[in-house]
């Protein structure tokens, strides 16, 4: 039985399952995706599994070369932070690629209706649903990555902690103390930075006085007008505008500014973080007053 390849559905399907394992491997690690980087990442992949389709090049087929590939598509898409890190975003991908790889071989079979046995005792299917087992694949990856990498970081004890947190901006420096919150996945639309929420009154010191005198005016209200306000602020492209569900706001608008950087104490090490945004909130986060912020899981792992 004569078998026919359709190249472009190989790199589609092979660049759609590559896009979910890198995900899938930054949900887990908690890395803040670059969608390009992510993209270059995957073409490569792609690419891969489309050359070992040509007859003649064993070489590339071995277990040596698929390493080399899995290492460079972890090298663009996570970058290079240390063995330590870059090890873990290798054994994530492997372990990422397993679960989905093996989820799609199971899916395949459970929803295909008329499985041949050959002459060599393999197993082959005349109505192989590609497109439904894809489809599928991506659904269940989406929920584990969801939902099972939070259950997994609150397992490794890496929420609900309180930790010291140092914010810089313009030559200055606030300590607060921050609390890891399972709650807040905040990012900023555009640049899909994480966002650390922080009380107006412990940030105050930190900034300009066209902001804080908004504030004490109560004109943060309105995002759009309090942007307009602050067109002549040095400070302007630093400036961003978060929306937010939560802290008893359906539909609300944080003020973010971008500071220099963020320096956080955890685990007995000290991180400093410069891809973050810093969402300022008008009223407190604790009535006890155990902690000023609430700090982006997801910097637990930067």
């Amino acid at each position: 039985m004569r078998q026919v390849v359709y190249l472009d559905e190989v790199l589609l399907v092979n660049l759609v399952m590559n896009l979910t394992v890198l995900w899938l491997t930054a949900r887990f690690t908690g890395y803040n995706l670059s969608p390009v980087r992510v993209l270059m990442a995957s073409t490569v992949g792609s690419i891969y599994a489309l050359v070992v389709l040509f007859p003649g090049l064993t070489i590339i087929k071995n277990l040596l070369a698929k390493l080399i590939i899995a290492l460079i598509m972890v090298w663009i898409a996570f970058g290079f932070n240390g063995w330590h890190k870059f090890s873990r975003n290798f054994l994530c991908l492997f372990i990422a690629s397993f679960f989905l790889g093996g989820l799609a071989l199971g899916l395949h079979y459970l929803l295909s209706t008329n499985l041949n046995v050959t002459s060599e005792n393999l197993i082959l299917s005349t109505n192989y649903q590609k497109w439904l087992v894809l489809l599928t694949t991506i659904v269940v990856a989406f929920c584990v990555g969801k939902w099972g990498a939070l259950l997994w970081r609150k397992k490794m004890g890496q929420m609900n902690n309180k930790i010291p947190l140092t914010v810089y901006l313009a030559g200055n420096k606030v300590s607060v103390e921050a609390l890891v919150d399972t709650g807040n996945h905040l990012v900023e639309p555009i640049s899909q930075r994480p966002v650390i929420i922080i009380e107006y009154e412990a940030i105050k010191p930190l900034l300009p006085k066209e902001i804080s005198c908004l504030y004490a005016d109560d004109l943060f209200q309105d995002g759009a007008t309090l942007l307009t306000l602050l067109s002549d602020s040095p400070f302007i492209h630093r400036l961003r505008l978060i929306p937010f569900q939560s802290l008893g706001n359906e539909h609300g608008m944080l003020l973010g500014i971008r500071p220099d950087e963020i320096e956080i104490e955890y685990n007995g090490k000290i991180q400093k973080i410069q891809n973050v945004l810093v969402g300022i909130y008008h009223k407190r986060l604790s009535y006890e007053t155990t902690y000023r912020a609430l700090l982006h899981p997801q910097l637990l792992a930067s």
